[in-house]
């Protein structure tokens, strides 16, 4: 292949990763999240608000509105319970005491505890507190699905692609990515359930792994740690957002690891 016809054919590939295959982290389909219990108010979201694919709530718009801004001498007090595994719905070969699944709900309290301690620190109106209050918020999170990605299929299907390619290994694409899914809950101050809100995802390949190959595919949980890393970034943003900002997920991802 020529140069040109190179520059070409990888130009068409990233956008079709970008536009047509789409290299965003999409929302599966509504009805792919468990329905076990923890979740009871299940509304299609129109991501209006947050990116995720069920959003019921009832909340007091202003008065959040108030906390974030640090009006009337108010602040976002947020109490958040330990991640459950209560929920969890098992499946061929992961239950909630499965190793697998205990080290991404501890990756997933760590890097959420993490990522909210750097907002205390830095946001004079937001407040992680260890304990409830009379003033604060709290958060239940729960894991509620995983499918592992598969690795043994990952390689066959690449394996195959190349063959068929002649040896290329562009867009010659693993398949199975693996999926997981959480929910969260938001109780107000008085303790009354005022949000729910519920997420289900396959893993999403970086914009190299749509061209070459993506180290994910090889990697049993990495394309879960990479969901949840979105899932903390979107949480993060919803305790320090008025409740009219709209949270956006990227478009694609450049990290192949």
């Amino acid at each position: 292949m020529k140069l040109h016809q190179l520059f070409y054919t990888l130009l068409i590939t990233m956008l079709m990763a970008c536009g047509l295959v789409s290299c965003q982290l999409q929302n599966a389909p509504f009805q792919q999240i468990p329905r076990n219990g923890f979740i009871t108010h299940f509304e299609e979201s129109d991501g209006s608000r947050m990116p995720f694919a069920s959003y019921w709530d009832i909340s007091d718009n202003d008065d959040w509105n108030e906390r974030v801004r640090g009006d009337n001498n108010k602040s976002q007090a947020v109490f958040l319970k330990p991640i459950t595994l209560d929920y969890f719905q098992a499946g061929p070969t992961l239950h909630a005491n499965s190793p697998e699944i205990i080290r991404l709900r501890d990756y997933f309290q760590t890097t959420l505890t993490e990522e909210l301690e750097r907002q205390d620190a830095s946001t004079n109106t937001f407040h992680l507190v260890h304990a409830p209050t009379a003033d604060s918020y709290t958060v239940e999170i729960a894991l509620l699905s995983a499918t592992p990605t598969r690795i043994a299929n990952n390689v066959a299907s690449i394996a195959a692609g190349v063959a068929m390619r002649g040896g290329s290994l562009l867009v010659s694409r693993a398949k199975d990515k693996g999926t997981l899914s959480m929910g969260i809950r938001f109780y107000n101050p008085q303790g009354q359930l005022v949000a729910e809100t519920a997420d289900f995802e396959y893993g999403m390949r970086s914009v190299p792994g749509m061209i070459l190959a993506d180290t994910k595919d090889f990697r049993p949980y990495v394309y879960h740690q990479r969901i949840i890393d979105e899932w903390v970034k979107e949480i993060s943003t919803i305790f320090t957002t008025v409740h009219e900002h709209r949270i956006k997920r990227p478009w694609f991802s450049l990290n192949p690891f």
